[in-house]
C-alpha cells in the first residue's frame, strides 16, 4: 500500500522582533485536505515530528477571522481537526523514521516551520533521503522552510537552483506580520539559492521541478496533494 509521511512542526510560538510571541502550529486546512484527498486515493499516512512531539492546529485556522471561511465551514474543519488529534498528539519522532517505508513525503505549512523544522537535524536526515532517492517532497505554504534544514554530502543545499514557491513575502504583508516574523520563508528560500515562483496572492499556485511539489498558500494545499497523488 502507498504511504506518505507527513511532516508537522510540533512548535506552538514563533518569537517576533518586538519581543512578542506569535502563537502557531499547524494551519488545519493543510492537513485536513490533504488528508482527506490522500484517504480517498487509498494512501495512507503516517504523522512525525521533531522528537515526537504533539502537533497541534493554529487556533487562527479554525475562526472565520482567521481563515476567512464561514462559521460553518470552520466547525467543520475544527470536527475533523478533533477526528485526527489522537495521531497527532501521538506521532512518530522524526529520528526514527525509515524513508525506505515510505513513498513520499508531505509538508503543510502554519508557520510552525520557521520555529522547529527549518533547523531540526532529523528533518535535514529525513528530508536528505527522500531527495537521494528521487522520492516526492511536497511541501506547501510555510511547509518549504522545512527544505532548509536539509545538506548534501558537501555541505551544500540540494535543492539550490529547483525553482520552487512558498507563503509570499506579500501575503506576509497582507497580514501585517511582515516586519514582525524573524525571516520570511521566501527570503530565505531565495537566499540558499531557489528560483522563486509568486502566484496572484491568495490563489492556487503550485510548482513542480522534479520530484520537488510546491504550493503557494492554503488554497494550493488540497490541489498539491492531488497533484502528489497523481505522481504516486
Amino acid at each position: 500500500m502507498t504511504s506518505v509521511l507527513m511532516l508537522l512542526s510540533a512548535a506552538t510560538e514563533l518569537p517576533l522582533t518586538d519581543g512578542s510571541r506569535h502563537t502557531t502550529g499547524f494551519w488545519p486546512e493543510e492537513v485536513i485536505e490533504p488528508e482527506a484527498v490522500f484517504a480517498a486515493a487509498g494512501i495512507t499516512t503516517v504523522i512525525a515530528t521533531p522528537e515526537g512531539a504533539p502537533a497541534g492546529p493554529d487556533p487562527a485556522g479554525l475562526t472565520p477571522e482567521g481563515t476567512g471561511y464561514s462559521a460553518d465551514h470552520c466547525a467543520t474543519l475544527h470536527e475533523a481537526v478533533e477526528a485526527l488529534r489522537p495521531r497527532f498528539t501521538t506521532p512518530v519522532p522524526l529520528r526514527a523514521v525509515n524513508v525506505e517505508m515510505f513513498d513520499a513525503v508531505f509538508i503543510p505549512g502554519g508557520y510552525g516551520p520557521l520555529a522547529d523544522l527549518w533547523a531540526d537535524p532529523d528533518c535535514g536526515r529525513v528530508l536528505s533521503a527522500f531527495h537521494q532517492s528521487g522520492k516526492p517532497i511536497a511541501a506547501v505554504c510555510h511547509g518549504p522552510a522545512a527544505l532548509l534544514s536539509s545538506l548534501d554530502a558537501s555541505g551544500d543545499w540540494p535543492f539550490s537552483g529547483y525553482e520552487m514557491t512558498c507563503f509570499t513575502d506579500e501575503e506576509e504583508a497582507d497580514l501585517g506580520l511582515l516586519e514582525l516574523i524573524p525571516w520570511t520563508a521566501e527570503g530565505r528560500l531565495v537566499k540558499r539559492g531557489a528560483r522563486f515562483s509568486a502566484g496572484p496572492p491568495w490563489g492556487e499556485h503550485l510548482v513542480r521541478d522534479r520530484a520537488l511539489l510546491t504550493g503557494q498558500n492554503p488554497a494550493s494545499a488540497k490541489p498539491l496533494a492531488r497533484a502528489l497523488c497523481e505522481i504516486l
